[in-house]
C-alpha cells in the first residue's frame, strides 16, 4: 500500500508539470496508478523533474519502489538539506551523511542548511568538497550549531566552476595562500567570521566577474575595515545591526570602491565612519542609516547623480537636502525617522528637477515650524515639467498635511496620479476625508486621485 501511495504522488507531481492541471485528470490518473504501474515508462528526465519538485527525503524515498526507481533520485541535479521547521532531536544531518554517499551524479546545486542539533564532531567539510568536486556551480551553506565557527575545504576558492556562493552563520573565511574564483558572479556572506582584516579583500581580488554582493555584519566578525573593491560590482547590499554603544566598535568603517555599481542598498546602525568613492555608473540607492553615522554629508553627496533614492529620512539628511542637487533623480522613496519632514520636503523638491514620482510617508509629529506651502517664494521646477506620480502614505487628516496635498495638486501641471493612503484613519472619518481632498481644485486635467484604505 505505501509503494502505491508513492506512485500516486508521482502521478500527480506529472499531471502537475506536464498536463492539464484539472482535478477530474489527476483523479482519473491516480485511481489507474493503483491497479498499473506506467510511470516506469516515463523517460528519466522527466521522473527526475518530478523528484526535483518534492522534499530530499520524500525523493528518496522512492528507491523502495521498484528496480526502476532504486536509483532515479541519486540523478538530481540539485540536493536540499534543510533543518525541519519543527523541533527534532535528531539533525538533518543524519541524513545527509547517509544519503550524499550513495548519489553519485554531477551536482549544479546544494544547499546544506544544519542546525543547533548537528554533531559537533560532523565532518561538514567532507561533504562541501566532495559537492565541489562535481562541478558545482550553486552553494548554499548555513551552519548554525554551537561549536565554533568552522572552516571550509580549501577546494572551495579554487573552484573554477562556481557562480553563485552563499555562507551563513557559524563559517569562517580563511582562506589559502592561493585563491581563484573565475566563475563566481554572486555572493553573499551572511553574518560569517573573517579570520583576519585582509581576509575580505583578498577574497573580493579573486573574483574577476563578481556582479553581486550582499553582507550582513555582527559584533565579532574580526574586521575594522570593511573594505568592497571589486571592479565590475553591479549590485551591493550591505547590512551592519550592531549597536555604537560598544566602545569595541568604535574606529570601525566602511570603504565602498566599485566603478561599476549602480545598485547600493545600505541598512547601517553602527555608527561606523564611511568611505564611497569612485561610483560613477550608480543610479539606484536604498540608504536606511543611524543619525550618528559620520562623513554623513560627503557619504550623501556621493548619491547626487542616481536615478532612484529611498531614504528613511533624520534630521541630518533635511540639513543636506538644501545644498544637495539631485540633478538626474527621477524617483523618490522618503519616509521619515522622528524628523520634520515637511520643512525639507519643499527644498528637496527644489533640488530634483526632472523628478516625475515621489512617495512620501509621514510621521505624525507636529511640525517644529512649518513651511506653508503658499509661503515659497517660487514653485519647484518639478511641479510644472516632470512630476506625473505622488502618494502620500500614512495621510492622518492634519491641517499640514491638507496643505501638502492641496499644494502639490493645484501645482503639478504634469501630474497624472495621486493616491493618498489613509490606513491610520478610523472607518468612519474615511469618508469625510476623501470628499475634502476630492473638492480640491487640480491644475492638471488629465490627473486622477486614488485613495488606499486598510478598511473592506
Amino acid at each position: 500500500t505505501n509503494h502505491k501511495f508513492l506512485q500516486a504522488v508521482i502521478v500527480l507531481g506529472f499531471c502537475l508539470v506536464k498536463m492539464p492541471k484539472t482535478t477530474e485528470y489527476c483523479d482519473e490518473k491516480i485511481e489507474e496508478i493503483l491497479c498499473e504501474d506506467p510511470i516506469s515508462s516515463l523517460p528519466d528526465d522527466l521522473l527526475v523533474t518530478i523528484l526535483l519538485s518534492v522534499p530530499l527525503k520524500d525523493a528518496a524515498a522512492t528507491m523502495i519502489l521498484s528496480k526502476r526507481w532504486r536509483f532515479m533520485w541519486t540523478m538530481l541535479p540539485i540536493l536540499v538539506y534543510k533543518e525541519s521547521d519543527v523541533e527534532s532531536k535528531n539533525s538533518v544531518w543524519d541524513f545527509l551523511d547517509k544519503s550524499l554517499e550513495l548519489h553519485k551524479a554531477p551536482l549544479l546545486g546544494m544547499y546544506m542548511q544544519l542546525g543547533p542539533q548537528c554533531p559537533l564532531d560532523a565532518d561538514v567539510g567532507k561533504w562541501v568538497a566532495m559537492a565541489l568536486d562535481r562541478g558545482l556551480a550553486l552553494l548554499i551553506f548555513e551552519l548554525r550549531w554551537s561549536a565554533d565557527p568552522t572552516s571550509l575545504p580549501m577546494t572551495l576558492y579554487s573552484c573554477k566552476s562556481l557562480k553563485i556562493l552563499r555562507l551563513s552563520h557559524k563559517v569562517l573565511v580563511d582562506l589559502p595562500s592561493s585563491i581563484w574564483l573565475p566563475s563566481l558572479q554572486i555572493l553573499e556572506l551572511n553574518c560569517v567570521v573573517y579570520k583576519n582584516e585582509d581576509s575580505l579583500k583578498r577574497f573580493l581580488s579573486s573574483c574577476p566577474v563578481l556582479e553581486s554582493m550582499t553582507v550582513t555584519r555582527e559584533k565579532d566578525d574580526n574586521v575594522k575595515i570593511f573594505t568592497v573593491k571589486a571592479p565590475y560590482l553591479l549590485d551591493l547590499s550591505y547590512g551592519n545591526y550592531m549597536s555604537d554603544d560598544d566602545e569595541e566598535d568604535t574606529g570601525r568603517c566602511l570603504v565602498i570602491d566599485t566603478p561599476a555599481l549602480t545598485y547600493l542598498d545600505i541598512a547601517d546602525y553602527s555608527g561606523n565612519s564611511w568611505s564611497i568613492e569612485n561610483t560613477p555608473c550608480l543610479e539606484e540607492v536604498y540608504f536606511n542609516v543611524d543619525r550618528s553615522l559620520l562623513g554623513f554629508d560627503k557619504f550623501l553627496r556621493s548619491f547626487s547623480k542616481v536615478l532612484f533614492l529611498e531614504l528613511i529620512l533624520t534630521d541630518k539628511m533635511i540639513v543636506c537636502f538644501s545644498t544637495i542637487e539631485f540633478s538626474r533623480l527621477t524617483k523618490c522613496k522618503l519616509f521619515p525617522n522622528n524628523s520634520n519632514w515637511m520643512d525639507s520636503l519643499v527644498s528637496f523638491l527644489h533640488n530634483t528637477p526632472k523628478l516625475n514620482n515621489c512617495c512620501q510617508k509621514t510621521n505624525h509629529q507636529p511640525p517644529i515650524a512649518s513651511m506653508w506651502w503658499s509661503q515659497s517664494i517660487s514653485d519647484p521646477e518639478c511641479l510644472s515639467s516632470s512630476l506625473e506620480k505622488f502618494e502620500l502614505i500614512d495621510y492622518g487628516g492634519r491641517e499640514e498635511e491638507r496643505e501638502l496635498v492641496e499644494y502639490i495638486l493645484t501645482t503639478s501641471i504634469c501630474l497624472k496620479t495621486a493616491t493618498i493612503s489613509l490606513s491610520t484613519l478610523k472607518l468612519e472619518d474615511e469618508d469625510i476625508t476623501m470628499k475634502e481632498l476630492k473638492a480640491i481644485p487640480r491644475v492638471s486635467i488629465t490627473s486622477h486621485l486614488f485613495f488606499k484604505t486598510s478598511h473592506k
